[in-house]
């Protein structure tokens, strides 16, 4: 892989620290959708799941239309994110706000994406549970995955509709296969280190037997993973943006 792509996804985030934004807002939103479900169907589900009950009919259609929301909130700023960074790219400097409102714009062929690409990774749970044979699944899983990485970006890019997309996902997504590969090796090592460096500090926290110390270390250990869980959404956008950028650019030439 060219090590210049992972240099200018990092470049990109130093040079508009704003990008971080997008995945800051992300959270906030997802954290008060959560919040407005408990009201209504979550509370519930829980108080029938304590009683050893299964959810109702309608229960479990409220979970449903639930995690449809809770993905189409996080494509919807993942979409900005990609957008801000395509400008970024292009010699602009867009301002957060022109990025939400255009991607808003694209929002029938996001909520579109988002609808297919939950209903899929249901689907292949469910068949996982049911038939069993989890590593073919897994791998399944991780195809889609590499062969639709690019189809946000062309649809935030390029504006055109849901299978347009796929197709030239699948089309650009043939040639950048080992840099998408080797950039989430390392975005997941990198994540690893966080986790095992949050754990250890817990471990060290608990066995110092002080309350004072366990409350502190969980205070600092969660807003490491949450500061963390930001900044690696913003890198992987820009990342995947940038290699998108490069697809583009080695096709043209």
């Amino acid at each position: 892989m060219r090590s210049g792509v992972v240099r200018t996804a990092a470049r990109v985030i130093r040079r508009r620290p704003a990008l971080l934004c997008f995945p800051a807002l992300s959270v906030a939103a997802l954290a008060l959708v959560l919040l407005a479900a408990w009201v209504v169907p979550l509370s519930g589900v829980w108080q029938r799941v304590e009683q050893g009950q299964t959810p109702t009919t309608a229960q479990s259609a409220g979970l449903v239309v639930l995690l449809a929301l809770l993905s189409c909130v996080g494509t919807y700023f993942s979409a900005a994110l990609l957008h801000s960074v395509h400008g970024l790219l292009a010699g602009g400097r867009p301002a957060i706000g022109t990025s939400l409102r255009s991607v808003a714009g694209r929002l029938p062929t996001l909520v579109g994406w988002s609808a297919l690409g939950s209903t899929l990774g249901l689907l292949l749970r469910v068949l996982e549970s049911t038939v069993g044979l989890s590593l073919i699944f897994e791998l399944a899983g991780l195809s889609w995955s590499l062969l639709t990485f690019f189809v946000l970006p062309v649809i935030v890019v390029e504006g055109g509709g849901l299978l347009p997309s796929l197709r030239r996902s699948l089309l650009l997504g043939r040639r950048e296969l080992g840099s998408w590969v080797a950039g989430g090796v390392r975005l997941f090592v990198t994540t690893v280190v966080v986790l095992l460096a949050g754990v250890s500090a817990m471990i060290v926290a608990v066995e110092s037997d002080s309350p004072a110390v366990m409350f502190a270390a969980a205070g600092s250990v969660l807003t490491l993973f949450l500061l963390a869980g930001i900044l690696s959404s913003a890198v992987s956008g820009a990342y995947r943006m940038t290699l998108y950028h490069r697809a583009v650019t080695d096709r043209a030439g």
